[in-house]
């Protein structure tokens, strides 16, 4: 008899991530404009309204350009192809760490319930009973089912970054931050946290010592780091849940079952198609000298990954 499968939530938080940001439909096809921060106002096009120049910084505002590709429009929407080409004088000092910033920031709002719901639909493919490991960088390890899963939802007083990012030519904007109190919501398992949105947040929201793209650690670090997001987290009164009803957007949920279903289909042919341990993207070329198991896009994204990999690398260090 085969043994019984065990997932792992730090891998498939990977693929998650990837799936759901190269295909979000708001920012589907779109190129990065300009990017302004604090009290600087867009010079190419005129958006920012009152609300947002009294807003304290703080606070940073992109604007994107939709551009639909000539002829690949399954491509996948990503950080190394966000700048149009050529790219624009006023977007070239951008680093790839500030543009996996900015990607991660501008899709990450309003986002949280939607990660939530995607990753209960992934799980909807197994019986509850069904094993998954948990690991951090601090070096937990541990498995638990995916029965222990909760959801957390708490509030967010006075939020400390505002961000806006404007979508053209619909003139669409996305804010996070504009209100006194925000809504938030993050998985927990036996005391870890998987938050997918913290980057909503900018840098502060990176795991990892601020490598990652996400955050997985313990409860008690976690809500630590909400003093980062917010003035008054407030973590006291916390509503925990099994199951939460999809979101009502039309076309939303749809698509939140399409990328449960692309996870479910690559975690399915893990053994032969690897990933990046950093992003998630798939045909990752480099592999861990040491252990000759982890895959990473580059030397970068391998750099990134290693405060995680090292704490579990079989390889001799």
């Amino acid at each position: 008899m085969a043994p019984a499968e065990i997932l792992d939530l730090y891998d498939l938080a990977l693929l998650v991530n990837y799936e759901r940001g190269s295909s979000e439909p708001r920012y589907r096809y779109t190129k990065l404009r300009e990017v302004v921060r604090d009290n600087e106002s867009f010079q190419t096009v005129r958006l920012l309204n009152s609300a947002w120049a009294t807003r304290p910084s703080p606070k940073v505002a992109f604007a994107f350009d939709t551009i639909p590709p000539k002829d690949n429009l399954d491509e996948p929407d990503l950080p190394t192809n966000m700048l149009p080409t050529p790219i624009p004088l006023n977007l070239t000092h951008l680093s790839s760490k500030e543009l996996e910033t900015i990607y991660w920031q501008a899709r990450n709002h309003d986002a949280c319930y939607k990660s939530v719901t995607l990753l209960q639909h992934f799980f909807e493919y197994y019986p509850l009973e069904t094993s998954i490991r948990i690991r951090t960088s601090a070096g937990a390890n541990y498995i638990t089912t995916l029965s222990h899963r909760d959801i957390i939802e708490f509030k967010l007083h006075g939020p400390k970054m505002a961000t806006n990012a404007c979508v053209l030519p619909s003139g669409t904007g996305h804010f996070t931050g504009m209100q006194d109190v925000m809504d938030h919501a993050v998985l927990g398992f036996d005391g870890t946290i998987l938050d997918l949105t913290s980057m909503q947040f900018g840098d502060g929201g990176r795991g990892l010592g601020g490598r990652s793209v996400f955050v997985l650690e313990k409860q008690e670090t976690y809500y630590e780091r909400l003093k980062k997001f917010a003035e008054k987290p407030d973590t006291v009164n916390v509503k925990h849940s099994f199951y939460i009803f999809p979101p009502e957007e039309p076309g939303v949920n749809e698509w939140l079952l399409d990328v449960a279903r692309r996870v479910k289909e690559r975690w399915d042919r893990r053994a032969t198609e690897h990933w990046c341990g950093h992003c998630g993207a798939p045909a990752a070329m480099m592999r861990c000298s040491l252990c000759k198991d982890a895959y990473y896009c580059d030397k970068g994204h391998q750099a990134a990954a290693w405060p995680f990999h090292k704490k579990f690398c079989t390889g001799k260090i």
